[in-house]
């Protein structure tokens, strides 16, 4: 049996309850107050233990909520971490493809400064010589500004440095090198000179110069108003018709092409125009009037009415003053004013009917320039007329080609073609096949990403000419090119091999 508490503290700390504390007072009296004060304190301490665990508690859970707290802060900070990297990337992208586009801008400037110095340096190197020939562009002032029709406007052009020009032979052409507002590069075409020679006495400028003309292509806008508006179309034609103006500077190619009047031959001419192809005609017609020569030339020029009727005038007074020049003019759509048999000979077009009916035979050498239609249809007639093809010259800017100059020639060349022929462009760094599909070195090139120099596209104006590393071309039927050594025309040659150009 446990023996009694000796203490009123054993029996509390013993069994924390009033049943042993009353053991302790029924063995030892003790007054009710101190066993009250006693109790009191042993509570206190219990209850302070209690407190502790609470403030524990309370820790804990504060604890919890600041980790909480600073998990979703650090969350928080993540998405936006993640966002700004997103935003990051997308800002980068856009500035990489805003430098892109300024590198490619700076490019095409660059490119276009580089030609203006390759030029310089071609104009130091090759100095104008004493017969005033020049190779590569030359800077030419535009003296005066003259409007034969509506749409056809002449440039009549002397040089900047005031040195000699060289002649030419009546039917060639100038290529010019236009700087066209809006665009990066210079604007390159071919304009047939237009007068006889480059001391015209009636020019009107008094030092030698270049006459070129050229026709804006002008259509109508459908409208309701009594007078619709004129719409103009040609990037450079449209550009020398309402831009150009006396004093502005153009650079100019010396003159050059195939096509010319043969006149040490005594056979009579045909000059057969269609538009605007009048002006190599009227350039031969003067030379035939200076030179005083007596052989027997027709002009045959179709237009649609007077309003296109270019240097009527001018035409008139050369057939006045010499017995040996005819020329008859068609009109394919008269106006109620224009006056048979004085302003027009003829009502249709240029025809093989037409000239069956003037001519007495066909013994002439035929010279035509005009739209394709035109010449095409005229080609084949005169072939069907049995005039021989080596008396049948033509000129004709553009990728279209007439006839089909020495057959066997075109066959062969055509079966060449066939073949699959690799072609390297040493400085892109391309090889690439040839087939039939492509026409021309220059669609090839383009086709692959390279886009060389070029203008006609015709084999007249030599802007496409390109060093010949290795190998050999063929041209088309008909051209005879005139290119440097180790030189060669990518608009109208193939590879008749394997070929390395320098592009």
């Amino acid at each position: 049996m446990r023996q009694p508490c000796k203490s009123l503290k054993e029996a509390l700390v013993f069994g924390r309850n009033l049943h042993h504390c009353a053991e302790y007072a029924a063995t030892k009296p003790v007054r009710l107050y101190g066993l009250i004060v006693l109790c009191w304190k042993e509570g206190s301490k219990g209850i302070m233990a209690s407190s502790q665990s609470l403030f524990l508690l309370l820790g804990v859970a504060l604890c919890a909520v600041v980790l909480i707290q600073l998990a979703l802060w650090a969350a928080q900070s993540l998405s936006m971490l993640a966002h700004n990297r997103r935003q990051f990337d997308l800002s980068r992208k856009l500035m990489l493809q805003q430098i892109d586009s300024i590198i490619e801008k700076r490019v095409v400037l660059s490119d276009s400064v580089a030609q203006d110095v390759v030029d310089s340096v071609h104009k130091q190197k090759n100095s104008v010589s004493e017969d005033g020939s020049w190779s590569g562009y030359r800077s030419f002032t535009v003296a005066r500004v003259a409007k034969e029709t509506d749409s056809v406007t002449s440039l009549y052009l002397v040089p900047e440095d005031g040195k000699p020009i060289a002649d030419f032979r009546p039917g060639q052409h100038l290529t010019l090198r236009l700087r066209v507002p809006g665009r990066a590069k210079p604007v390159i075409r071919c304009y047939s000179l237009s007068s006889g020679s480059t001391s015209d006495s009636a020019n009107g400028i008094g030092d030698p110069c270049y006459r070129i003309s050229v026709k804006a292509l002008v259509t109508q806008s459908s409208s309701t108003d009594t007078a619709p508006a004129s719409v103009y179309h040609g990037l450079a034609s449209t550009f020398i018709n309402q831009s150009i103006c006396a004093g502005d500077r153009i650079e100019v190619k010396a003159p050059a092409g195939q096509f010319w009047l043969d006149e040490d031959s005594p056979v009579p001419v045909v000059l057969l125009a269609g538009g605007i192809g009048i002006t190599p005609m009227i350039s031969m017609l003067e030379r035939i009037q200076a030179t005083g020569a007596q052989r027997s030339a027709v002009l045959f020029y179709g237009v649609t009415n007077s309003r296109e009727h270019a240097f009527e005038n001018h035409l008139r007074s050369i057939a006045a003053v010499m017995q040996n020049v005819h020329v008859i003019t068609c009109y394919s759509r008269p106006l109620p004013s224009d006056v048979p048999n004085e302003q027009f000979q003829a009502h249709g077009f240029v025809s093989i009917d037409l000239l069956k009916q003037v001519l007495p035979n066909n013994h002439y050498q035929f010279y035509m320039c005009g739209p394709p239609p035109f010449m095409e249809s005229l080609y084949q007639g005169l072939v069907d007329w049995q005039v021989p093809e080596s008396r049948i010259n033509y000129e004709a800017f553009g990728p279209a080609s007439i006839g089909t100059k020495n057959t066997e020639e075109a066959s062969a060349v055509a079966s060449g073609n066939a073949q699959v022929d690799p072609v390297s462009f040493v400085r892109s760094g391309k090889t690439v096949l040839w087939t039939a599909e492509e026409n021309s070195l220059l669609e090839l090139a383009e086709a692959n990403g390279i886009f060389p120099e070029s203008g006609c596209r015709a084999g007249s104006c030599g802007s496409c000419e390109t060093g010949l590393v290795s190998g050999e071309v063929t041209y088309a039927p008909g051209h005879k090119p005139d290119c440097g050594p180790s030189k060669c025309l990518l608009c109208i040659a193939s590879p008749n091999g394997p070929v390395e150009l320098e592009l």
